[in-house]
């Protein structure tokens, strides 16, 4: 199988005895882990300061290698099996690995530390707050109470080995059951445990079970969906993490899973993003035409924020700090909307075309700018959705077999009007509406920027360097005036006074019956349809202005006057 990996999350139901012996090993290689990391901090900064690439390569093996036997060296002394040796030694690795390759890189990066909170320091932060009387005395209290974190929840326990944490089946349809690996035999609080023969739920082979008192067998529990997903057979499990959240036990498995491929056509989706509603989408059919265009939709994240907001509030002004309850119900949401935007990507074999926003995506934990004020905390909230959504799409496209998204240039998609392509910012004369000042048509502005960012992803197929895009995206809306609907499929109703029916019958002996555009598919080049100036004008499409960039030309049919 090729490298599709998904985690998925069990919870345990071990018994109080399982419980302590876990949260004791748990413990021991949390010890071992900074202690290890407190005593290479001198080799890792020299590392990081070495300027030739492959000597600091060769220098990281080494100190790769000391890692290794120094972790199974303290492990042992500490009490801890290889198993679970080889895990915090990997962990060890990859977070003094990323160190050294920040810092080498010309970044920023704190060398990993252990944290220790105290009621104390929150109780100390509290009081500076309180007591401030200038507003510099109140900013900077207040941002210390931020960096006063909450007490940090206890480091899982990496499982490095699939055989060491295995989730097994009695049957086929029985009781599920994670057998861990973690214990040494020589333990005081280690007894023989009875494995009785099954199979492995992931792949499905044999379990001969047996006696061994090194392992420990806890009660799974997952929903229907996760046995369907990930334990029917078809996977193999990788890794796992055993974590605790209170009093609460967790497996965290890593499955690598059949790699998907969908047989892509040249229709593309368009997802508009925006502040006020998340997202609103649109698929073009590989000339252009509209085949769907969806209302607006996530306006239950804006919701969920702006709750939050007013809860943060009058939590700050009540005890000084503000939970996180909304974080969940934000990001189940975006889960839905990307599962949304997925499901109707497979269902056209569409790919998938986002506008940039990079500055949109910037979230509230970059620095402020000198002399900007505070606040903003909601708008700056739902722009970090916009990323977050970005990330999802990203994983949940691949795997379900199809590409990752493809960025457009975002300029000009919302004033667009795409029954004519005259552009112009007195087309949306509000957030929600558009209304076009050439032919009187109106939709949702966000429908229409979602079908412009889609008709722009079907322009950028087969483009080369130094073709420009807006006459390819002008040429494309001149061949669909030539159809019935105009290419407006489900929006064909909204252009005024049959102005399309109108533009179609202008061009005799051009359209079929059906109103398609007879050898379509052959491809043509903007460069050919735009040989003259007069052709798109001709055709009744406002896509040039005059040379003094004030008058537009004007086709038979067309009027300037908005719809009332």
């Amino acid at each position: 199988m090729a490298g599709q990996y998904l985690t998925a999350v069990f919870k345990l139901r071990p018994s109080r005895r399982k419980a302590a012996i876990m949260e004791k090993l748990r413990a021991k290689a949390e010890d071992v882990f900074w202690d290890i990391l407190a005593q290479k901090r001198p080799r890792a900064d020299a590392i990081a300061a070495e300027a030739d690439k492959k000597a600091r390569r060769e220098q990281s093996r080494a100190l790769e290698q000391e890692i290794n036997r120094l972790v199974i060296r303290d492990g042992t002394k500490a009490g801890l099996n290889e198993p679970i040796a080889q895990g915090l030694g990997r962990d060890i690795v990859m977070a003094i690995g990323s160190y050294i390759e920040l810092r080498a890189g010309g970044h920023e990066a704190e060398y990993p530390a252990r944290i220790t909170v105290t009621e104390a320091d929150h109780a100390a932060a509290l009081d500076a707050l309180a007591l401030a009387t200038t507003r510099e005395e109140e900013n900077a209290a207040r941002d210390a109470l931020g960096r006063v974190a909450r007490k940090p929840g206890p480091r899982p326990l990496t499982i490095a080995r699939a055989r060491d944490g295995l989730i097994i089946r009695k049957s086929p349809n029985g009781a599920l059951a994670l057998v861990l690996n973690i214990m040494r035999a020589t333990d005081e609080k280690a007894r023989p445990a009875q494995l009785a023969p099954g199979m492995e739920a992931a792949t499905g082979e044999v379990f001969k079970g047996g006696v061994s008192k090194t392992r420990i067998i806890l009660p799974l529990e997952c929903s229907l969906w996760h046995q369907n997903k990930f334990l029917s057979g078809k996977t193999i499990l990788r890794s796992g993490l055993l974590l605790r959240r209170g009093d609460e036990w967790f497996y965290c498995a890593q499955f690598e899973m059949p790699e998907r491929k969908a047989a892509l056509s040249e229709a593309r989706l368009g997802v508009d993003r925006g502040i006020v509603n998340p997202i609103a989408l649109s698929v073009v059919a590989g000339d252009g035409r509209i085949l769907r265009v969806s209302e607006p939709l996530g306006q239950e994240v804006g919701a969920s924020i702006a709750a939050a907001d007013r809860r943060r509030r009058a939590e700050q002004k009540r005890r000084g700090a503000t939970s996180h309850r909304h974080v969940e119900r934000v990001d189940q949401a975006l889960h839905c909307l990307a599962n949304r935007i997925v499901a109707e990507a497979k269902a056209y074999r569409a790919q998938v075309v986002l506008e940039k926003l990079d500055g949109l995506k910037r979230t509230i934990t970059e620095a402020r700018p000198k002399g900007a004020r505070r606040g903003g905390w909601r708008r700056h909230l739902k722009k970090a959705q916009l990323g977050k959504l970005e990330v999802l799409l990203g994983y949940k496209l691949k795997l379900a077999g199809l590409p990752a998204p493809r960025d457009v240039v975002a300029g000009g998609t919302s004033q667009t009007c795409p029954a004519c392509a005259a552009r112009d910012k007195k087309n949306r004369p509000s957030q929600e509406s558009f209304c076009c000042i050439a032919c009187g048509f109106s939709a949702h502005a966000d429908s229409v920027g979602a079908v412009n960012i889609a008709r722009r992803g079907v322009a950028m197929i087969g483009i080369t360097k130094g073709d420009k895009l807006a006459p390819r995206e002008q040429d494309m809306v001149a061949q669909l005036r030539l159809r019935d609907d105009g290419g407006l499929g489900p929006l064909a109703a909204n252009a005024a006074g049959g102005f399309v029916a109108d533009r179609a019958s202008t061009a005799k002996g051009v359209s079929s019956p059906q109103g398609e555009l007879p050898g379509l598919e052959q491809k043509t080049t903007h460069g050919d349809q735009n040989a003259r100036k007069g052709v798109l004008a001709a055709r009744g499409a406002t896509f040039f202005r005059g040379q003094n960039g004030k008058k537009p030309l004007r086709g038979k049919g067309v009027t300037h006057d908005p719809p009332e």
